[in-house]
């Protein structure tokens, strides 16, 4: 290296620098090359700095020797070696950088951490500082994972939780009807769903009435629930769950001011929104979207049509020459409002404003009903045929029965499928099982003016006489005895007999006298198979109680070839015929009513009897559902399960239901001068008129047209998805109630008819739905 002012040198003129190990001996020797050669002794005070450096500055070592960088431009650079690295003249110097730092001349400045990259003797204490630094991010870290994933856990449990009651809720009132039973589910399912095992503090349970119903739960760890429960009429019944519960920190504790943080969730839960199941409801998207026609038409005479229940049109609703009053919500999909439409209150049908508990309903617009897809029935009754018999039997008619001739007609339960369509121009066509003598409602002693299997003027409704015959052997007690009669079939489903029994006729009285026996002539009504026979003792006549005493069979075939004569009691010219029954004190045994004997058996109570009609002019009604053996047991009304027993409706099986099955290339032209009264059940999710639709090609595209002369039901829904049915009489919803009409369109014309929904006679409903 050249000498700096004022060194001492060795006589080559150059200083040396030599490397080495402290544990060996310098190599003294001039015979080295002055590059790797030491001089004699460095002076204290001419002492110079260095800054060592690993192998790396590209030049070549002798061997043993790790690299060092000289100055620039050293003489003995070996062959082979790079040019040495730029003098750094004090600058900065990276770590490993052999340089000369002369005494007095600028030292090279030391590198800062970042641009050492490595640990220097004079930064001792600074990790100290770092780590105080460091801890107080990780702990904010560590907070916002630990804590933060537990806050973001309890909030989805909460919310899982808050869900499931909702619709718990919403599910049991739609199964039970009760509030209570309904609001105790969703506290249940709560506190299960969030482990909290011990019993919750409620306010009480109960029933909303003008004001929403709240019931408050506290749990023991202070979790809080809150139920709200609303009345919406036409829409149904509301829930609304909601959920607040704290978290206990664990390390974010120390970033906070102490307080504990309080997590909250909420859902709801609605059932039974009118809008889903419809009283009446038209598919077809006619008049909005630029396309043509209307989907519902009421082209009456002045009229008012009444509907108690939702009216739901995909398209337009078009009111000429009469009025639509909706005891419900009207939802017109392109339409804020339909001229000639009147919105009632929800559900008495009153004019509004209404007061608690009716809703007033209103015109919404924006709803599009989704074709609800029933699938077809299957027809396991193989052909049929008409014939002469009064009645028909299940299965595929090839031929439309083009029902003419002013007969009555027996439906046997049972899908009917009409290939070629259904046609009833003059004859009145039932399922309803009846008893002979129907009697006025509420009044067992007076006969009533409209018998049922009389409508449309045809006597089939059957008939019953009483009579003494002497009998000096085994005669009856003497005294006033009073007779009821009821009318009993059997209808198979499924492989499976369930007997059906009507509510009983009306109390005719006979005083057996002196040693005699009581004979009953029945002239019969059509449908019946035979006829159970009550009693009531002397004494208390009518007023019973009566006790079930025999059964009496129907002989031969009942034939609707000749019914005008009829009733007949004993011997030909009624096509029905006639049975009869003597009663001796050997028949009575030990006969006494007994309240507690089983349906069937000796001195068993009666069915219950007929309720009134709903209008002037029509027949009785059956009687109500009841809980097992009580209630109806031969129609709409009645239940039993699979195996055959009494069952509290609902239940599997309704005995005697049928329906009606029209494919494609038939029609229903149902006029008004015939009747058709028939009812659905559960076995057939009340599905009483089947026309298939798109969901289940071929669709029935057909123009149907349904009427009545007097007295005519579907008790169950209409379903006829991709087809037109015009309603040509208002006669033609005479039932109990109807499950629904839900049809491609609907044309009302001629007197406008009444429409009441009524859920019990409908398909399963939408399941309850989570709306927030």
């Amino acid at each position: 290296m050249p000498a700096g002012p004022g060194e001492r040198i060795h006589a080559s003129s150059e200083r040396g620098l030599a490397v080495r190990h402290g544990a060996g001996a310098a190599r003294l020797g001039r015979g080295q090359p002055s590059a790797q050669r030491p001089g004699r002794r460095v002076c204290i005070g001419l002492g110079r700095r260095v800054q060592r450096r690993e192998p790396g500055g590209r030049e070549r070592p002798a061997p043993g020797h790790a690299q060092v960088q000289p100055r620039p431009d050293h003489a003995d650079r070996r062959p082979g070696d790079r040019r040495p690295r730029r003098d750094h003249r004090g600058g900065r110097v990276q770590n490993g950088i052999l340089t000369v730092v002369v005494k007095g001349s600028p030292r090279p400045r030391s590198l800062s951490p970042v641009e050492r990259g490595s640990h220097h003797q004079n930064q001792g204490g600074q990790a100290i500082v770092l780590i105080a630094l460091m801890l107080t991010v990780i702990i904010g870290m560590v907070a916002l994972a630990i804590d933060g994933s537990r806050a973001y856990a309890l909030r989805r449990d909460l919310q899982g939780a808050v869900d499931a009651a909702a619709l718990a809720a919403a599910d049991k009132y739609q199964q039970s009807g009760s509030y209570v039973a309904a609001e105790q589910a969703a506290t249940t399912l709560f506190g299960a769903n969030l482990r909290l095992y011990s019993a919750a503090a409620c306010t009480g349970y109960g029933t909303p009435g003008a004001s929403p119903w709240t019931v408050t739960c506290t749990y023991s760890d202070g979790t809080v629930l809150t139920d709200v429960a609303r009345f919406n009429g036409p829409q149904g019944s509301s829930f609304t769950i909601s959920a607040t519960r704290s978290l206990q920190l664990q390390f974010a504790r120390v970033l906070t001011n102490g307080t504990t943080p309080t997590l909250g969730a909420s859902a709801n839960g609605d059932a039974n929104n009118q809008r889903f199941t419809p009283a009446v409801a038209a598919l077809d998207q006619a008049g909005c979207g630029g396309a043509g026609g209307t989907a519902i038409s009421l082209l009456g005479t002045g009229s008012t049509m009444s509907v108690t229940g939702d009216v739901v049109a995909n398209g337009t609703i078009t009111v000429a020459g009469a009025t639509m009053r909706v005891a419900g919500d009207t939802y017109a999909r392109c339409q804020a409002s339909v001229p000639g439409a009147v919105n009632a209150c929800y559900s008495s049908g009153a004019s509004t404003p209404c007061t608690y508990p009716d809703v007033a309903g209103a015109t919404r617009s924006g709803f599009h009903l989704a074709d609800p897809n029933f699938p077809p029935p299957s027809v396991p009754g193989g052909g049929q045929a008409i014939g002469t018999s009064v009645t028909l039997r299940p299965g595929a008619y090839a031929s439309n029965p083009n029902l003419t001739t002013g007969k009555c007609w027996f439906l046997a339960g049972g899908v009917y499928e009409w290939l070629a369509g259904y046609t009833n121009n003059a004859d009145f066509v039932s399922n309803e099982l009846k008893p002979p003598d129907e009697s006025v409602a509420g009044s067992n002693t007076v006969l009533s003016s409209y018998q049922f299997w009389n409508t449309g003027g045809f006597n089939c409704a059957g008939s019953f006489q009483l009579a003494t015959n002497n009998d000096p052997r085994n005669p009856v007690r003497n005294g006033q005895w009073a007779v009821e009669i009821t009318s009993v079939r059997s209808d198979t489903y499924g492989g499976v007999t369930y007997t059906r029994e009507s509510a009983p006729s009306m109390c005719r009285t006979v005083n057996t006298a002196t040693r005699n026996d009581i004979v009953i002539d029945i002239s019969n009504v059509a449908g019946a198979a035979s006829y159970n026979v009550y009693l009531g003792q002397p004494g208390n006549a009518c007023g019973g109680p009566f006790g079930y005493v025999g059964n009496v069979a129907v002989t031969g075939t009942m034939s609707n070839t000749l019914t005008s004569p009829c009733p007949i009691y004993v011997g030909g010219g009624c096509s029905l015929g006639n049975a009869e029954l003597v009663i001796d004190s050997i028949y009575l045994g030990s006969w006494a009513p007994n309240a507690l004997a089983a349906p069937g058996t000796s001195g068993a109570y009666p069915p219950e009897p007929q309720t009134a009609p709903l209008q002037a002019g029509l027949p009785n009604q059956n009687p109500g559902r009841g809980a097992g053996a009580a209630g109806d047991r031969a129609n709409e009304n009645f239940c039993k399960t699979v195996g055959g027993a009494f069952a509290t409706c609902p239940a599997a099986i309704t005995p005697g239901a049928v329906e009606f099955y029209v494919p494609s290339g038939g029609c229903i032209n149902s006029v008004t001068t015939g009747d058709t009264y028939i009812f659905s059940g559960y076995q057939y999710d009340w599905v009483s008129l089947y026309e298939p639709g798109i969901g289940f090609p071929p669709a029935n595209t057909c123009s149907n047209s349904l009427g009545a002369t007097t007295n005519s039901a579907y008790v169950g829904l209409i379903y006829a998805p991709a087809a037109v049915i015009s309603f040509v009489s208002p006669n033609v919803f005479e039932g109990p109630g109807t499950g629904g009409i839900v049809v491609g369109s609907l044309v009302f014309s001629e007197s406008m008819p009444s429409i009441a929904y009524a859920s019990i006679y409908a398909p399963v409903p939408p399941a309850s739905r989570l709306t927030n």
